[in-house]
């Protein structure tokens, strides 16, 4: 069945919120001033007045805390939706966000007022901030082709790092660091308050060294927002946090978002390669980009790594009277809010004086609503569209477009071949992009139109023995740029390296195909990879774009299931024990569905060890566990790119070494393997031989 997304919008996606003209956040509220919440009207000693925001973990009141004296103080109770407090992890979760905000007091945090349980239902009771958010702001200041300028733009970005050192620096009852990351630091999340007030709010996602809770492995945070270690499932720590903070500031600077695309994939590789061309080109201070650009690294361990450093090398561009920033800012936010609360919709409760009020962030929990750009189609809506292929003019068909998509990724189709879409003259596919990109990359080459080399190539290697290891290992030390063409039986792979790096790899194998990987990996099953196959003409031909749209995958999910998989095709063929690896040198790569971003001696290093573990490498060490090892007097020609380990190895070995010797040196944390594979890598590079 397909999941129909709640609310449309008017804008093509481009993978980020900020394009919405209707967020959820907005549709939540607007949902929750026409149909006003249930007809209870208190939680414990708490008035409640009308209902925020609803999200996937809570839902958001104003309410009016009892005073003792005239009327009480307006705040915002965030109350957990009771099947998620029903589940055994929910009220944990819970508790622990209240802990950790309850750690956290600082004039530019949102403050935790206490917390209390209705009919076993948690809540949380928070500070109300008066105004919008920055998001809301953001776009506000677009519609009326304004923009922040530097020093006010500085000066929001200041009061967030502020924020962030107060999160980041936090410690628990006996003075021990808690080391918290935020983990959704963006500008939903950074309310604005009319008296010119910014304030970091939602811990619902925060992790922290706290009674070891473990924390789901899901992404958090808004797409544009995370970090690449976040885009990539790699480890997750405070400077996540900083890298987040900078594109808020970038975009402050910008005037819209940093990171975008035609799609959700598109804004995680824009991402993951830190494309922040725009923001550079920008005609600002080279000392304000540069320490913003720091802060935008994709590896953590080159970025600013504290909130309180990239504060620092911001301030000298901050505003000189801080006051009047303030003041400044508090007038926008008036007016933005203004703007909101005259486009809202008119209350139920005649009379009834419905103030400007942020869409608190924190409602949405753990649960990042997406809103689809594609109308999700009912299953008598699905199309009936067949194909007729024609092969050497012979007619095939009709096919369903799933079996046309197989049959070109498998080479039975070809570019020259004909097809007829639901009868229309049939053309060539080359002719059709829809279903050129299908096909695999080798035949898209000049060099392999016809899917047959017509020239010698430059490397030759026999699989039996590790041939494409050592070819691969061979082309990433001397830094080769081509094409490495894989054959076993009727199986074809295409390994494109760039300066020894691989760039892309095709399979002709159905088995490897993007929709049968994740099926095999339980992420969708049958009956949804098939339903997104009968709509994939709708998404161009593009499988990731389409699950994505109807909702079946989460896009940070996808992109690493397509990181995965990709990289899988390449490992496998370090086990196939038949068959050639031919290289030509200087085949281009062509144009990328899903650029790769591999580090080479890393997956040479898992290659060697998949070799090791099926005992394919038995004959190399058999005879040899109690001789020696000793570098080459001359290194090879293709010795020029050898990562720091293997450096070491070949000094190391400079007067021979015996085996054991040298694992027992280059094993790390008693991993043995380690060295065994970094021994095996240098065996086939010739770098080291047995004495």
């Amino acid at each position: 069945m397909v999941r129909k997304a709640p609310f449309g919008h008017r804008r093509p996606f481009s993978g980020q919120v900020a394009e919405y003209d209707v967020t959820f956040a907005e549709v939540s509220y607007a949902f929750a001033v026409v149909h006003p919440p249930a007809p209870k009207k208190r939680l414990g000693e708490f008035e409640l007045i009308d209902r925020l925001a609803v999200g996937g973990m809570a839902e958001l009141y104003r309410a009016r805390a009892p005073g003792s004296a005239g009327e009480g103080r307006t705040v915002v109770i965030k109350r957990m939706l009771p099947h998620i407090a029903a589940e055994s992890r929910g009220p944990v979760m819970f508790e622990e966000e209240a802990r950790l905000s309850a750690r956290v007091l600082h004039p530019n945090v949102v403050e935790l007022l206490g917390s209390g349980n209705d009919d076993g239902t948690p809540y949380l009771v928070l500070e109300y901030v008066p105004g919008c958010d920055l998001w809301r702001l953001m776009r506000w200041l677009r519609q009326q082709r304004k923009s922040l300028g530097v020093e006010l733009s500085v000066h929001i970005a200041l009061s967030l790092l502020h924020a962030l050192e107060a999160v980041h620096t936090a410690t628990d009852e006996d003075g021990e660091p808690l080391q918290i990351v935020h983990r959704d630091v963006s500008p939903s999340n950074i309310l604005l308050s009319v008296h010119g007030g910014v304030k970091l709010g939602d811990f619902g996602i925060a992790r922290a060294k706290l009674d070891g809770l473990s924390q789901s492995s899901r992404a958090k945070g808004k797409l544009g927002y995370l970090s690449p270690e976040q885009v990539t499932g790699g480890a997750v720590d405070q400077r996540a946090d900083i890298f987040a903070a900078a594109v808020v500031a970038a975009e402050l600077l910008l005037g819209r978002e940093l990171f975008s695309g035609g799609s959700e994939l598109a804004v995680l590789l824009a991402i993951r390669d830190g494309s922040i061309a725009p923001f550079l080109a920008l005609p600002l201070d080279e000392e304000l980009k540069s320490a913003i650009a720091e802060a935008l690294r994709p590896t953590p361990a080159d970025r600013i790594d504290t909130a309180s450093s990239l504060a620092a090398r911001l301030a000298a561009f901050g505003p000189n009277d801080a006051a009047g920033a303030t003041r400044e800012l508090a007038g926008l936010v008036r007016m933005a809010a203004g703007a909101i609360a005259a486009n809202a919709p008119a209350t139920t409760q005649p009379g009834e004086v419905r103030e400007a009020t942020p869409v608190h962030p924190s409602a949405t929990g753990q649960a990042t609503p997406r809103i689809s750009n594609f109308p999700v189609a009912r299953d008598e809506d699905l199309p009936t569209v067949t194909y007729d292929v024609y092969i050497d003019d012979e007619r095939h068909g009709p096919w369903p477009f799933a079996q046309l998509v197989e049959a070109l990724t498998t080479g039975k189709v070809g570019a020259g071949d004909r097809v007829s879409i639901g009868g229309a003259p049939a053309r060539r596919v080359r002719d059709l992009p829809m279903l050129l990109r299908h096909l695999p990359m080798a035949t898209l080459t000049p060099l392999t139109m016809d899917a047959r080399v017509a020239q010698e190539p430059d490397i030759r290697r026999n699989f039996d023995g590790g041939g494409f290891a050592k070819g691969l290992a061979e082309t990433a030390a001397a830094t080769d740029t081509g094409l490495w063409l894989c054959e076993q039986g009727g199986a074809r792979k295409e390994v494109y390296v760039q300066s020894g790096v691989p760039e892309f790899v095709g399979s002709n194998l159905a088995g490897e195909m993007l929709g049968e990987f994740l099926v095999a990996r339980g992420v969708i099953n049958r009956g949804e990879l098939d339903m997104a196959l009968a709509v994939l003409p709708r998404f161009d031909g593009r499988l990731g774009d389409t699950l994505v749209s109807l909702g079946l995958v989460q896009p940070v999910h996808l992109f690493q299931h397509i990181a995965a998989q990709v990289r899988e095709k390449i490992l496998d063929l370090f086990t196939w024990s038949a068959g050639s690896a031919e290289f030509y040198r200087g085949v281009p790569s062509p144009p990328s569905r899903f650029p790769l971003a591999i580090d080479v001696w890393d997956l040479l290093d898992e290659g060697a060890g998949r070799r090791l573990a099926q005992g394919l490498e038995e004959k190399r060490f058999a005879s040899h566990m109690m001789d020696s090892l000793v570098s080459a007097k001359q290194l090879p020609s293709h010795a020029k790119n050898l990562p720091a380990s293997m450096e070491e190895l070949l000094l190391f070995t400079r007067q021979p070494k015996a085996l054991l010797d040298v694992v027992d040196m280059f094993a790390v944390d008693r991993d043995e393997g380690r060295a065994y594979r970094l021994v095996l890598l240098a065996l086939m590079l010739d770098l080291i031989a047995w004495t």
